[in-house]
Protein backbone atom coordinates (compact mmCIF):
# COMPACT_ATOMS: atom_id res chain seq x y z
CA UNK A 1 0.00 0.00 0.00
CA UNK A 2 3.01 2.09 1.10
CA UNK A 3 5.37 3.08 -1.98
CA UNK A 4 8.00 5.24 -0.16
CA UNK A 5 9.61 3.86 3.25
CA UNK A 6 7.85 4.76 6.56
CA UNK A 7 9.40 6.04 10.04
CA UNK A 8 9.74 3.55 12.49
CA UNK A 9 6.76 3.50 15.25
CA UNK A 10 7.84 0.51 16.49
CA UNK A 11 11.33 -1.48 16.00
CA UNK A 12 12.46 -4.80 17.57
CA UNK A 13 16.12 -5.83 17.46
CA UNK A 14 17.20 -9.41 18.27
CA UNK A 15 14.16 -9.56 20.95
CA UNK A 16 14.42 -12.95 23.24
CA UNK A 17 11.85 -13.50 25.92
CA UNK A 18 12.71 -16.70 28.30
CA UNK A 19 10.18 -18.06 31.21
CA UNK A 20 12.38 -20.11 32.76
CA UNK A 21 14.16 -22.66 30.48
CA UNK A 22 11.59 -21.98 27.37
CA UNK A 23 12.62 -19.74 25.09
CA UNK A 24 9.20 -17.88 24.06
CA UNK A 25 10.83 -15.50 21.51
CA UNK A 26 14.17 -16.11 19.63
CA UNK A 27 15.68 -13.03 18.82
CA UNK A 28 12.77 -12.03 16.62
CA UNK A 29 13.32 -8.23 14.84
CA UNK A 30 10.97 -6.46 13.38
CA UNK A 31 9.94 -2.82 12.29
CA UNK A 32 6.20 -1.50 12.04
CA UNK A 33 6.22 1.67 9.90
CA UNK A 34 4.09 4.65 10.55
CA UNK A 35 0.19 3.94 9.82
CA UNK A 36 1.46 0.46 8.87
CA UNK A 37 -0.83 -2.26 9.84
CA UNK A 38 1.12 -5.95 10.79
CA UNK A 39 -0.57 -8.88 11.17
CA UNK A 40 1.30 -11.57 12.76
CA UNK A 41 -0.20 -15.59 11.99
CA UNK A 42 1.79 -18.83 13.36
CA UNK A 43 0.32 -21.54 14.74
CA UNK A 44 -0.83 -21.45 18.78
CA UNK A 45 1.71 -21.30 21.01
CA UNK A 46 4.24 -19.49 18.68
CA UNK A 47 5.09 -16.42 20.17
CA UNK A 48 2.64 -13.98 18.26
CA UNK A 49 0.89 -12.38 21.99
CA UNK A 50 3.94 -12.93 23.84
CA UNK A 51 5.50 -10.44 20.84
CA UNK A 52 2.31 -7.97 21.72
CA UNK A 53 3.21 -8.10 25.73
CA UNK A 54 6.04 -7.22 25.63
CA UNK A 55 5.92 -4.26 23.04
CA UNK A 56 3.07 -2.73 25.69
CA UNK A 57 5.38 -3.71 28.36
CA UNK A 58 2.97 -6.41 30.20
CA UNK A 59 6.29 -8.68 29.60
CA UNK A 60 9.62 -7.15 30.41
CA UNK A 61 12.36 -8.90 27.50
CA UNK A 62 15.17 -10.95 28.52
CA UNK A 63 17.17 -9.54 26.05
CA UNK A 64 17.07 -7.04 22.61
CA UNK A 65 15.82 -3.97 22.48
CA UNK A 66 12.33 -2.38 21.92
CA UNK A 67 11.78 1.17 20.74
CA UNK A 68 8.72 3.19 19.87
CA UNK A 69 9.27 6.50 18.14
CA UNK A 70 12.75 6.10 18.66
CA UNK A 71 12.57 6.16 22.40
CA UNK A 72 13.95 2.72 24.03
CA UNK A 73 11.04 1.20 25.97
CA UNK A 74 11.38 -0.30 29.18
CA UNK A 75 15.42 0.47 29.93
CA UNK A 76 17.07 3.97 29.90
CA UNK A 77 20.55 3.47 28.26
CA UNK A 78 23.69 5.09 30.11
CA UNK A 79 27.58 4.74 29.36
CA UNK A 80 26.76 1.64 26.93
CA UNK A 81 24.29 -0.37 29.85
CA UNK A 82 21.22 -0.59 30.01
CA UNK A 83 19.33 0.00 33.12
CA UNK A 84 15.61 -1.20 33.60
CA UNK A 85 13.43 1.73 33.95
CA UNK A 86 11.29 1.85 37.45
CA UNK A 87 7.67 0.45 37.79
CA UNK A 88 5.70 4.24 37.07
CA UNK A 89 8.05 4.96 34.30
CA UNK A 90 7.20 1.71 32.63
CA UNK A 91 3.33 2.52 33.29
CA UNK A 92 4.23 5.82 31.65
CA UNK A 93 5.59 4.75 28.74
CA UNK A 94 2.65 2.01 28.52
CA UNK A 95 0.09 4.89 27.76
CA UNK A 96 1.65 5.09 24.30
CA UNK A 97 0.05 1.77 23.25
CA UNK A 98 -3.53 0.82 23.17
CA UNK A 99 -4.15 -2.51 23.44
CA UNK A 100 -6.76 -4.87 22.78
CA UNK A 101 -7.02 -8.42 24.20
CA UNK A 102 -9.09 -11.46 23.26
CA UNK A 103 -11.52 -10.84 26.76
CA UNK A 104 -12.73 -7.29 26.90
CA UNK A 105 -11.47 -6.68 30.51
CA UNK A 106 -14.34 -3.84 31.04
CA UNK A 107 -15.29 -2.68 34.38
CA UNK A 108 -18.46 -4.38 34.91
CA UNK A 109 -19.79 -2.16 37.17
CA UNK A 110 -19.12 0.85 34.99
CA UNK A 111 -21.53 2.06 31.64
CA UNK A 112 -19.78 1.55 28.46
CA UNK A 113 -18.96 5.65 28.17
CA UNK A 114 -17.65 5.50 31.57
CA UNK A 115 -15.04 2.58 30.58
CA UNK A 116 -14.21 4.99 27.63
CA UNK A 117 -13.48 8.09 30.07
CA UNK A 118 -11.85 6.62 32.96
CA UNK A 119 -8.68 6.51 31.67
CA UNK A 120 -8.32 9.84 30.24
CA UNK A 121 -9.58 11.25 33.41
CA UNK A 122 -7.57 9.55 36.08
CA UNK A 123 -4.60 8.76 34.32
CA UNK A 124 -4.20 11.73 32.05
CA UNK A 125 -6.28 14.15 33.99
CA UNK A 126 -8.46 15.21 31.32
CA UNK A 127 -11.34 17.66 32.12
CA UNK A 128 -14.33 14.93 33.20
CA UNK A 129 -16.97 17.15 30.19
CA UNK A 130 -14.26 17.03 27.58
CA UNK A 131 -13.28 13.69 28.18
CA UNK A 132 -17.43 12.33 28.11
CA UNK A 133 -17.42 14.23 24.70
CA UNK A 134 -14.79 12.43 23.41
CA UNK A 135 -15.79 9.62 24.88
CA UNK A 136 -19.00 9.67 23.26
CA UNK A 137 -17.17 10.22 19.79
CA UNK A 138 -15.49 7.41 20.21
CA UNK A 139 -18.17 5.32 20.91
CA UNK A 140 -20.09 6.74 17.70
CA UNK A 141 -16.61 6.16 16.18
CA UNK A 142 -17.28 2.23 16.79
CA UNK A 143 -20.92 2.11 15.54
CA UNK A 144 -22.51 2.67 19.55
CA UNK A 145 -23.35 6.37 19.13
CA UNK A 146 -26.05 6.13 21.79
CA UNK A 147 -24.98 3.19 23.94
CA UNK A 148 -22.85 4.66 26.37
CA UNK A 149 -25.07 4.31 29.58
CA UNK A 150 -25.55 0.53 28.88
CA UNK A 151 -23.69 -1.76 31.46
CA UNK A 152 -21.40 -4.45 29.34
CA UNK A 153 -23.83 -7.00 30.98
CA UNK A 154 -26.41 -4.91 28.59
CA UNK A 155 -24.15 -5.14 25.58
CA UNK A 156 -23.45 -8.32 23.33
CA UNK A 157 -19.87 -9.95 22.82
CA UNK A 158 -19.25 -7.49 19.98
CA UNK A 159 -19.97 -4.63 20.96
CA UNK A 160 -17.97 -5.16 24.03
CA UNK A 161 -15.20 -5.56 22.24
CA UNK A 162 -15.86 -2.38 20.64
CA UNK A 163 -16.36 -0.50 23.72
CA UNK A 164 -12.76 -1.83 24.41
CA UNK A 165 -11.55 -0.35 21.22
CA UNK A 166 -12.47 2.87 21.72
CA UNK A 167 -11.24 2.82 25.76
CA UNK A 168 -7.90 1.46 23.80
CA UNK A 169 -8.19 4.37 21.41
CA UNK A 170 -8.93 7.11 24.37
CA UNK A 171 -5.92 7.11 25.43
CA UNK A 172 -4.53 8.87 22.12
CA UNK A 173 -2.15 5.63 21.71
CA UNK A 174 0.77 6.05 19.22
CA UNK A 175 0.13 2.38 18.07
CA UNK A 176 -2.58 -0.11 18.60
CA UNK A 177 -2.37 -3.55 19.64
CA UNK A 178 -4.61 -6.12 19.00
CA UNK A 179 -4.42 -9.39 20.13
CA UNK A 180 -6.89 -12.02 18.83
CA UNK A 181 -9.47 -9.72 18.88
CA UNK A 182 -11.96 -11.87 17.67
CA UNK A 183 -11.67 -14.94 18.63
CA UNK A 184 -14.07 -14.88 22.03
CA UNK A 185 -16.93 -13.74 19.29
CA UNK A 186 -19.89 -15.85 18.21
CA UNK A 187 -18.89 -15.93 14.77
CA UNK A 188 -21.77 -13.49 13.80
CA UNK A 189 -20.41 -10.86 15.47
CA UNK A 190 -17.06 -11.15 14.10
CA UNK A 191 -17.96 -8.76 11.44
CA UNK A 192 -18.60 -5.87 13.10
CA UNK A 193 -15.20 -6.18 15.31
CA UNK A 194 -12.92 -6.60 12.09
CA UNK A 195 -15.16 -3.68 10.35
CA UNK A 196 -14.07 -0.92 13.30
CA UNK A 197 -10.20 -2.33 12.71
CA UNK A 198 -10.69 -1.69 8.76
CA UNK A 199 -11.89 2.25 9.42
CA UNK A 200 -8.73 2.87 11.81
CA UNK A 201 -6.53 1.33 9.29
CA UNK A 202 -7.90 3.71 6.53
CA UNK A 203 -7.49 6.42 9.03
CA UNK A 204 -3.69 5.84 9.48
CA UNK A 205 -3.46 4.09 12.32
CA UNK A 206 -0.15 2.33 13.56
CA UNK A 207 -1.30 -0.94 14.19
CA UNK A 208 -0.33 -4.92 15.09
CA UNK A 209 -2.37 -7.59 14.85
CA UNK A 210 -2.34 -11.06 15.58
CA UNK A 211 -5.38 -13.06 14.64
CA UNK A 212 -6.55 -15.78 12.93
CA UNK A 213 -8.82 -14.46 10.26
CA UNK A 214 -6.49 -15.20 7.44
CA UNK A 215 -9.09 -13.65 4.86
CA UNK A 216 -8.97 -10.35 7.05
CA UNK A 217 -5.45 -10.36 7.09
CA UNK A 218 -4.94 -10.41 3.80
CA UNK A 219 -7.05 -7.36 3.45
CA UNK A 220 -5.96 -5.25 6.07
CA UNK A 221 -2.22 -5.67 6.27
CA UNK A 222 0.19 -4.08 4.83
CA UNK A 223 2.94 -6.69 6.00
CA UNK A 224 1.95 -9.89 7.10
CA UNK A 225 4.81 -11.91 9.44
CA UNK A 226 4.31 -15.46 9.65
CA UNK A 227 5.52 -16.98 13.50
CA UNK A 228 6.66 -19.81 15.04
CA UNK A 229 8.16 -21.64 17.75
CA UNK A 230 9.23 -18.05 18.82
CA UNK A 231 10.66 -16.64 15.61
CA UNK A 232 9.75 -14.78 12.52
CA UNK A 233 9.88 -17.76 9.75
CA UNK A 234 8.61 -15.59 6.87
CA UNK A 235 7.48 -12.03 6.37
CA UNK A 236 6.21 -9.61 3.41
CA UNK A 237 3.42 -8.37 1.91
CA UNK A 238 0.44 -10.57 2.75
CA UNK A 239 -0.43 -11.27 -0.97
CA UNK A 240 3.17 -12.80 -1.51
CA UNK A 241 2.87 -14.27 1.94
CA UNK A 242 -0.31 -15.85 1.25
CA UNK A 243 0.03 -17.31 -2.34
CA UNK A 244 3.17 -17.78 -2.98
CA UNK A 245 5.13 -18.47 0.88
CA UNK A 246 8.86 -19.13 0.37
CA UNK A 247 9.35 -20.92 3.49
CA UNK A 248 7.92 -25.13 3.62
CA UNK A 249 6.95 -24.18 7.39
CA UNK A 250 4.59 -20.93 5.81
CA UNK A 251 3.45 -23.78 3.42
CA UNK A 252 2.64 -26.34 5.96
CA UNK A 253 0.51 -24.51 8.45
CA UNK A 254 -1.24 -22.31 5.02
CA UNK A 255 -2.15 -25.76 3.96
CA UNK A 256 -4.18 -26.51 7.16
CA UNK A 257 -5.94 -23.42 7.60
CA UNK A 258 -7.27 -22.88 4.32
Amino acid sequence: MHGIPLKPTVELQAVHKFYGDFHALCGVDLTIGKGEVCVAIGPSGSGKSTLLRCINQLEIVSAGRISLNGELQGYREIDGRLHQLSARQIAEQRRRTGMVFQRFNLFPHMTALQNVTEGPVHVKGRPSKLAKEEGNALLERVGLGGLGNRYPNQLSGGQQQRVAIARALAMDPEVMLFDEPTSALDPELVGEVLDVIKDLARAGMTMMLVTHEIGFAREVADHLVFMDNGAIVESGRPQEVLSNPGEARTRAFLSKVF
